[in-house]
This record gives structure tokens, C-alpha cells and sequence, in this order.
């Protein structure tokens, strides 16, 4: 969409296309999405399905289509849309006698050099529930006093583990603004953009011995954790579009960096079964955070995207001045490795964190370019038919992989879409059906000392939506 204009998505795209507008819109588009998704952990194969109605993009576009000097005609759009849709359901086992969960507890305990006081009440998320439920606990020399720490779970004849995630929530922009053009030929625009992100994710990870020895003092544990994000921001997008020939059109676009104002809470609790170590033993981060949830507040600066973009229309042989269709590309650049994070409470020990991550960003993530290309032709003076696809290739440094590094998968995602459409001077409607197929990899959880365990992801996301719109 970054050089045909002419469309209320524009306002998220290319607001230059806003200029392509002589007259007045009104646009509704409900959507219904459905993922699936196919896990390969530790060599077991899982599903899981997840199917949510929501809707898509709506909004106005007021247009003064009277020419005034050389403006031919501009344009003001108010929009709101959904970039993301967070609704999905991961679940993944398979059977470890390489690592568990339990170790990273244990890793962040002996790199601290924690003491059991320490143990107890600073790591209220994650490493104080495994030393109280005794899931972790200390080792001692030959006169009795600590000497460091160690994991219950029996590793060498292995764990069931089990990881299942319900995530929720969605990624939204309100967009106003303006588009004009000049002689036909020559469009602009801008508009400032306010992102919107609802996100909440309901995880339980568990871990079950498999050799079911009722005298190892291991029966398994239960982990329960409940994040949720709320943020919202601003940025603005700019574009232009040039028209050199009527059946050519070239753009570009460019969005700066979103600054987006994050406020997330998170809660956990962990059930052990130690058998005759310690019995059933159970603690919750409520209890060692005076009853609430925790807290953290900060801001992230979004990677900068260019889109350059190019679209030829093409007319029936017998009707050269009269437009049959025609086909559009996009290429995306984004700096996925600017991302930046910063904290709200200007403390040194928060600048450090945020400093380190940033850093871990620079190491972690790549530049990288996305393709898109369609096309559209007409059936009849009213009906139209239309098709495209998509590749969004990997925005990491380096590939997922093995225990013994062997690449398990390169992310990717691959878009293919089709519809219809049905046009008069007062009114349309639009039916579409895109198919997003997702190669991506699930760490349930890392580790410094030796490799983590991943679950290779490959699923399909079907999204349906129908536009509506009045012209006015």
C-alpha cells in the first residue's frame, strides 16, 4: 500500500496516499483471527489452537477536493487500527535429561554468591520461591555450614517438563492525518501516531520426575506466572508519493522511532514435591511483596522503518486509457537492533540495567528487509479480485540452535492473502482471507552454564475480515 493511495490505511503506511482522497469516507473493517500452532520439543510434537473476533482498522477521511492555487486537493483522516494480535495458546512437553528449569534458579544463586538470607527474600519472582519450596537448596561442607547450593531435581534420569502459555491482548494505533496533492502528480502527507498496547500473558511451566521413584526426593514442581503490560505513546510517520506517468506511481515513507510508556505487574507462585526431603512445600511472591503484584515502569524508543514502494497500472488492450489493474511492491527496512530501552525512575542501578540490555539488543538483533507484493484486477465495472503475499525474514544475529549447534530454525514469516471487493460512487465492501505462516523458536528457559532447552515453533495464523465503507 506505500504507492497506491487512495485507502484509510494509508494513515498507518504512507499518509501521502491520504492525498489521493477528493472526497469524503467513512471505513469499518471487523476481523476474525485464528492461530494454530505446532511445537517440536526435545523430539515430542504438540498443538495447540486459539480463535478470537476483533476488529481491524475504522475511521474517517475528510477531503476538500476544490483546487486552491496548486493543491489540487487534501485531505484530514482520523483511524484506528490493530498492528497486532496478541490472543494464542503455546503448549509444548517433552521428556530433559540434559538440563532443568530449576538450574537457572540455581545459576542466579551461585553467581550472586547469595546467602540464605538473600536466598530467601531478594528474588521474589523466581530463585526465593525454588529456595523456600525447596526445589533448590544449600549444600554443606564436612562441619556443617553452607557452602553453596544445589538443585533437587533428579537431571540425569530425566524430568517431564511441560510449558503452557495463554497470551491475550492486542497492539493498536490512532493515527490523525493529513495528505494533499500538487497537480496530480506530487503527494505528501503526515500523521501522528499514538500506540496503544493491552498484553497479558498467563504462563504455567511444570516439571515431573520420569523415572517415578518415590525415594529420590523428587516428585516434581509447578510453576505459575501472570505478566501483564499496559503502554501507550507517541510517533509520527511521513511519505510521499510521486506519479511520473498515470500508470506508474513510486513512494516512500518513513516512521520515526515511537517513544511507548510501558507500566507492566507480574505475580508467581511455585508448588514443589520433595517426598520425604520436605514434603509439599509452597510459596507465592504476594506473601513476600506485602500482597501485591510487581511494578516496573519504563520506555522504549521503537526500531525506525522505511518503506519504499512502486505500483504499475496496466489497461485491457482494447482500452489503453482505461485501467484493468495492477501490481504493487513494498520494501520494508527496519532497524530492529535500535531498539532502546530507558528507565522511569533515573536511578543508577536502573540506568545500568537498561544500559545492559540495550547492549544485549546491539548483540542480539539485525537490520533487516521485508517484501511485499499485489495485485488487483477488474472483474467487472464494479467487482474487483485481488492477491498478495509477504516474507518478513529473521531480525536475529544468529540462529537458533542445539545443544550441539546445530542450526533447529531460521525465523520467518510468509504471508499469502486473496479477496474481493464490490465498488460503487457511494458505497464498498471487501472480503479478505490471509494465510501467515510462522517459523519461530519458545525458550521456556535460559541458561548461563550451559545450553537452554527450545521448542522449534511453526504455526499459521488465518485472519478473516470484512471492509465496509460510505463515501459522503
Amino acid at each position: 500500500m506505500g504507492s497506491l493511495g487512495g485507502d484509510l490505511s494509508s494513515n498507518h503506511i504512507n499518509p501521502a496516499g491520504l492525498g489521493f482522497y477528493k472526497s469524503s469516507e467513512f471505513l469499518f473493517t471487523p476481523t476474525f483471527l485464528s492461530n494454530s500452532n505446532k511445537f517440536n520439543y526435545l523430539g515430542k510434537a504438540s498443538s495447540s489452537t486459539d480463535s478470537r473476533g476483533n476488529f481491524g482498522t475504522v475511521g474517517m477521511v475528510f477531503a476538500d477536493g476544490r483546487k486552491k492555487n496548486n493543491w489540487t486537493s487534501s485531505a484530514f483522516s482520523i483511524t484506528f487500527t490493530q498492528i497486532a494480535d496478541y490472543n494464542n495458546r503455546m503448549r509444548f512437553s517433552g521428556r530433559n535429561n540434559f538440563s532443568s528449569f530449576s538450574e537457572k534458579y540455581l545459576e542466579e544463586l551461585v553467581n550472586d554468591q547469595a546467602d540464605t538470607l538473600s536466598a530467601l527474600d531478594n528474588y521474589i519472582f523466581g530463585s526465593s520461591l525454588a529456595f523456600r519450596t525447596y526445589l533448590v537448596d544449600t549444600t554443606a561442607d564436612a562441619t556443617g555450614a553452607v557452602n553453596g547450593y544445589q538443585s533437587l531435581v533428579p537431571i540425569s534420569t530425566g524430568v517431564n517438563q511441560v510449558y503452557d502459555a495463554q497470551t491475550s491482548g492486542s497492539y493498536n494505533e490512532l493515527a490523525f492525518g493529513w495528505g494533499g496533492n500538487v497537480e496530480d502528480k506530487l503527494y505528501m502527507g503526515a500523521s501522528f501516531i499514538m500506540p496503544m498496547i493491552n498484553y497479558n500473558r498467563s504462563t504455567t511451566y511444570s516439571e515431573v520426575d520420569a523415572t517415578n521413584n518415590p525415594n529420590n526426593q523428587f516428585g516434581g514442581f509447578v510453576f505459575n506466572e501472570n505478566f501483564s503490560s499496559r503502554g501507550w505513546g507517541i510517533g509520527a510517520k511521513f511519505g510521499v508519493i510521486y506519479k511520473p506517468q498515470s500508470f506508474l506511481r513510486v513512494g516512500f515513507s518513513l516512521q520515526t522511532p515511537q517513544l511507548i510508556s510501558f507500566r507492566d505487574k507480574v505475580s508467581a507462585d511455585m508448588t514443589t514435591n520433595t517426598e520425604s526431603y520436605a514434603g509439599t512445600q509452597s510459596a507465592s511472591s504476594y506473601d513476600l511483596n506485602n500482597g501485591y503484584p510487581g511494578l516496573r515502569e519504563y520506555t522504549i524508543a521503537t526500531p525506525t522503518k522505511a518503506t519504499f514502494s512502486g505500483s504499475y497500472f496496466f489497461a485491457s488492450p482494447g482500452k489503453p486509457t482505461k485501467p484493468l489493474g495492477f501490481i504493487s511492491a513494498d520494501i520494508e527496512w527496519v532497524n530492529y537492533a535500535g531498539t532502546r530501552f530507558s528507565s522511569n525512575d533515573f536511578d543508577e542501578e536502573s540506568a545500568n540495567y537498561y544500559d545492559d540490555l540495550n547492549n544485549t539488543m546491539k548483540s542480539t538483533y539485525k537490520n533487516n528487509l521485508n517484501i511485499k507484493i499485489g495485485s488487483e484486477i477488474k472483474l467487472t465495472s464494479n467487482w474487483m479480485a485481488r492477491a498478495g503475499t509477504a516474507y518478513y525474514g529473521s531480525p536475529y544475529k544468529n540462529e537458533f540452535a542445539d545443544e550441539n549447534g546445530n542450526a533447529l530454525v531460521t525465523p520467518s514469516r510468509f504471508i499469502l492473502s486473496g479477496g474481493i471487493g464490490y465498488r460503487t460512487n457511494k458505497y464498498f465492501i471487501d472480503f479478505t482471507i490471509s494465510s501467515a505462516a510462522n517459523r519461530d523458536a519458545v525458550v521456556p528457559y535460559r541458561l548461563i552454564d550451559k545450553p537452554s532447552p527450545i521448542a522449534v515453533q511453526n504455526s499459521n495464523a488465518v485472519l478473516f475480515n470484512i471492509g465496509y465503507g460510505i463515501r459522503f
